[in-house]
């Protein structure tokens, strides 16, 4: 493994990309399927706006956008373009377009789409505040928003995930493992739980929902915050 603290993003290099993708393809019967897409698709239906335009923030590969249903448009906005391509080869539909962005500086009006998704995406970046304020930008006032990033509290356990870590004052860096694929190079910022919500408040997304996921050694892995914009 490079040990690289500035690979902010390691999906954007096609080997790592195709690693990921294997693995969320393959995937069936884990946590993806048992309790994030329900939990999306419960979230989608609460939506009053019937031909909602929903933003992905991160769509890697693109499976979330056959996994939710109800939408009117879904936006998928992903760096990687490999990703972006599997994407648009695998999960095509008129409703759906998949765009190379970044979560720092969205290729999307502002005010213009009416729920944000963003799934295990912000623990990858370093600049959260910058990504959330994004976030805000692009959702219409009132509009929802569905946040599942890694939980802080149980990073000794995430730990436990890697190979070849690498840890500093601010992050870590190793070989995760992931289901049915190659290790893969991954980077993982520590973010306080309350550090998220209060950035997600500070930008006028007010959380309403905190709910917790993925059990593994006593300790939740994931937290998933709802909401909407003021």
């Amino acid at each position: 493994m490079s040990k690289r603290f500035d690979a902010e993003n390691p999906f954007t290099d096609e080997a790592i990309a195709k690693q990921w993708a294997t693995s969320v393809e393959v995937e069936s019967g884990n946590w993806r399927d048992k309790v994030l897409y329900p939990e999306m698709r419960r979230w989608l239906a609460g939506i009053v706006e019937p031909k909602a335009i929903i933003l992905d923030v991160g769509s890697g590969q693109g499976r979330g956008s056959t996994e939710i249903d109800g939408y009117g448009t879904y936006i998928g906005v992903e760096p990687s373009e490999f990703l972006v391509n599997r994407a648009k080869e695998m999960y095509s539909a008129p409703n759906r377009s998949f765009i190379i962005g970044n979560a720092y500086e969205l290729p999307i009006d502002s005010e213009s789409v009416d729920g944000v998704i963003s799934v295990n995406v912000l623990f990858h970046l370093a600049n959260l505040e910058t990504a959330v304020k994004e976030m805000s930008r692009a959702l219409k006032r009132g509009g929802s928003f569905f946040v599942n990033t890694t939980n802080n509290d149980s990073v000794e356990v995430w730990k436990t995930l890697y190979t070849d870590l690498v840890v500093n004052e601010t992050m870590m860096q190793g070989n995760i493992r992931l289901p049915g694929a190659e290790p893969a190079l991954n980077t993982f910022y520590f973010q306080p739980n309350k550090l998220v919500i209060d950035a997600l408040e500070k930008h006028g997304l007010h959380t309403e929902k905190i709910s917790y996921s993925c059990v593994k050694d006593g300790k939740t892995l994931f937290i998933t915050i709802e909401g909407k914009k003021a």
